[in-house]
């Protein structure tokens, strides 16, 4: 690649942009020469563990949507003060962000990266998926054997989110967590160059 792409970076739940940027350390160094990764922290505080949320779970529904509307004016403010982006990866509920955000038209660049992710089960991400299904190809990483996010969950959202045929869903045989081995950085490169050469 020529040039880096610009990536925004959504950490999973009651991690930070520090926390993420560190356990994304291979994939950050093995992919240097071809991403710019932007990493930014959610805004509010996680209730069941020390670290930030996009949203908290056990609260009433409204209450949730407040969370994420708030989440969505950070992304949205982001992508306007640093942006354009040429993509976004998500990392477990910074996943379920990113498709939300995707889905609601917020402008991440023409590519997502879905790390152990989820189809968030909310009223109105439905509602916003019946305007039409996000139209960016996307690599949906999910691990056979996660306890926290099935893979179940992660072939659900590759199904139901994007548009048919744009969503590539690969497994690994590990748990909860970013695969960064020799077999997979040429496996991300590879879903770099095929979106690069549409």
């Amino acid at each position: 690649m020529s040039t880096k792409l610009r990536v925004l970076c959504l950490h999973g739940y009651a991690q930070s942009a520090q926390k993420f940027r560190e356990r994304t350390g291979p994939f950050r160094r093995s992919l240097k020469n071809e991403l710019d990764l932007h990493f930014i922290t959610a805004p509010h505080m996680a209730t069941e563990y020390e670290g930030s949320a996009w949203w908290n779970r056990r609260q009433e529904p409204e209450h949730i949507w407040t969370e994420v509307q708030a989440s969505l004016e950070l992304i949205a403010r982001t992508v306007e003060e640093e942006g354009p982006f040429d993509g976004v990866l998500g990392f477990s509920q910074g996943a379920g962000m990113a498709v939300i955000a995707l889905a609601k038209g917020i402008k991440m660049g023409g590519f997502a990266i879905l790390v152990a992710g989820f189809l968030p089960d909310m009223r109105e991400f439905a509602e916003a998926l019946k305007e039409g299904p996000i139209s960016i190809p996307a690599l949906v990483v999910i691990g056979e054997t996660d306890e926290i996010v099935p893979a179940e969950r992660g072939r659900l959202l590759a199904e139901k989110a994007f548009a048919q045929g744009l969503a590539q869903v690969l497994s690994h045989e590990g748990g909860h967590f970013l695969p960064c081995n020799a077999a997979w950085r040429a496996k991300y490169r590879e879903f770099l160059t095929s979106v690069l050469l549409k």
